[in-house]
């Protein structure tokens, strides 16, 4: 059967790469977007653009049996914000209400899969990788509005969940991490205080392979968490851009005091409306810990199986970036 899929936050880095593998597949895309998104890169044939209504349940139960949905893939996500109220909102309310929609809604629908993160565990403790079976301890208000909306989503019922926790997700299009390499390439690197670090990254093409081996999940109600299986030091992200950019760096370590003394000083300032700065002392907590996690679920139950390590896919990564002047 044809699947015909909704992929919410389709406008999106992830959504992107989430309906390339659709149409791969042959499925019959459902791209959610809102009235202001930038859909120029999603005008080709194969993709319905489609303007969710999130916040009515029953109107939005409508849509989906209108539209025939089969599988969903709850992509959209708040990641900047300046309260928790905003985060939960638009991560955990709004992902309530769809699959409420999604449960009541006349349509066969064989999953919805929930892109939560890792964010939602909170960090490695102990020096031990984050497994499923953990207690969540989240760190940030993102962190915090996913396990709520994980909450949420337990108690709609019937609904054929599976649940996926990415790491650090980059690739092509990726704009946040985007900065990071960019200001590598100019020359410099920043880390807040000395103290090592533990990380894990997928890359995209692998969260989407796991988003489309858990529409075949056997599990209801199971949560993974995605990597590409390694775990990295602090230094080894810029360690790569730079080998494979042949440059130099300076590499510079900032006080954690000094820094979250100006963040703070920062966050006293007016700003923009609709403007929070990608850098705030809610993320401190998250930009400081550890954050290595097992994929041994994933492997065993979803047969996950990441392609991609991190040098591969930076190289990747910035061929795209230079092949389409963002570097």
């Amino acid at each position: 059967m044809r699947r015909k899929l909704l992929i919410t936050g389709a406008s999106g880095f992830v959504g992107y790469h989430l309906i390339r593998e659709a149409l791969r597949q042959g499925d019959a895309v459902f791209a959610a977007v809102r009235k202001t998104s930038q859909v120029s890169h999603l005008q080709q044939p194969g993709i319905n653009l489609v303007y969710p209504n999130f916040q009515q349940t029953e109107l939005l139960k409508g849509e989906l049996e209108g539209w025939g949905i089969t599988h969903i893939v709850h992509a959209a996500a708040l990641t900047k914000a300046a309260s928790q109220q905003e985060y939960n909102y638009a991560n955990a309310v709004l992902a309530r209400n769809l699959a409420q929609a999604a449960s009541s809604a006349a349509i066969d629908l064989q999953r919805f899969v929930f892109l939560s993160s890792l964010a939602a565990m909170g960090p490695s403790l102990n020096g031990l990788p984050i497994t499923e079976d953990q207690t969540p301890h989240p760190v940030t208000f993102y962190g915090k509005s996913k396990l709520l909306a994980e909450q949420y989503l337990a108690d709609v019922g019937p609904l054929p969940l599976t649940g996926l926790r990415p790491t650090a997700v980059y690739g092509p299009r990726e704009k946040d991490l985007f900065i990071v390499l960019n200001m590598i390439r100019r020359g410099a690197e920043f880390y807040i205080g000395k103290e090592p670090q533990r990380l894990s990254f997928v890359y995209v093409s692998d969260l989407v392979d796991g988003v489309f081996k858990a529409f075949d999940s056997p599990a209801t109600g199971s949560y993974y968490h995605v990597s590409d299986g390694q775990t990295y030091d602090r230094y080894a992200l810029a360690s790569f851009v730079k080998e494979l950019l042949k440059i130099r760096t300076l590499r510079l370590h900032v006080p954690l005091k000094l820094v979250s003394f100006f963040l703070k000083i920062q966050e006293g300032l007016p700003r923009r409306k609709g403007k929070v700065s990608i850098l705030n002392r809610d993320k401190l907590q998250e930009l400081t810990a550890n954050w290595d996690c097992s994929i041994e679920k994933a492997r065993r139950e979803l047969k996950y199986q990441p392609a991609v390590l991190l040098k591969e896919g930076l190289s990747r990564t910035i061929e795209w970036y230079q092949a389409n002047n963002w570097f």
